[in-house]
């Protein structure tokens, strides 16, 4: 690589490390995602964890091929391309509860 863009990647790897190791520190999740999975039952609060970590996934850059994989096992980890079925099985069994669908509803506009 060259010199310049060895310096940007080192740049953007430290960044990297810095926001998750920052996360990790806090208990793994930012404050956001940990209040609207507050009283949630256990399924709502993985689905709201998914719903976030996708929106981070789906919007991060990929500026050469192994951040090009990177970013597609992370998506198929997470199981995004379900994440429509998997909220709809979710919603079937606990959309009568008002909070579960702003919860939801809230993660899906959460991007960190």
């Amino acid at each position: 690589c060259s010199t310049e863009g060895c310096k940007s990647l080192t740049s953007r790897i430290l960044v990297t490390l810095i926001v998750f190791g920052a996360s990790a520190i806090a208990g793994g999740k930012p404050d956001q995602v940990k209040e609207l999975q507050k009283g949630m039952p256990a399924p709502v609060g993985s689905l709201i964890s998914r719903i976030v970590d996708c929106n981070h996934w789906s919007g991060e850059e990929s500026y050469d091929a192994a951040r090009r994989a990177e970013i597609k096992r992370a998506l198929s980890e997470l199981r995004c391309e379900d994440l429509e079925k998997d909220e709809n099985a979710i919603l079937k069994q606990y959309g009568s509860n008002p909070a579960v669908r702003r919860s939801i509803k809230a993660a899906k506009d959460l991007y960190l």
